[in-house]
């Protein structure tokens, strides 16, 4: 499941003068709670959110999503049964 590329948002917020997930919330209209779950990774972003994060701080889209690590591979004791 894709995710925010946390660090690369907050960076340009920072530098766009927002320094709190309560003022990102409000640049992009969005809840403070749903902001930090974006940050954090636990939630993945929605079209109209990413096009909403790039409206306000101009970050192509490709440098906002990141892929999740793949799950680690199955043990040579599990794949044998």
């Amino acid at each position: 499941m894709p995710t925010l590329h946390g660090e690369t948002v907050k960076a340009r917020a920072e530098h766009a003068g927002d320094k709190t997930h309560a003022q990102i919330a409000r640049r992009i209209g969005l809840a403070e709670s749903t902001v930090s779950r974006l940050l954090a990774g636990t939630t993945a972003p929605s079209l109209a959110t990413l096009l909403a994060i790039k409206g306000a701080y101009g970050i192509p889209l490709d440098e906002m999503v990141r892929e999740d690590a793949p799950e680690p591979a199955a043990s040579a004791a599990e794949a044998a049964r």
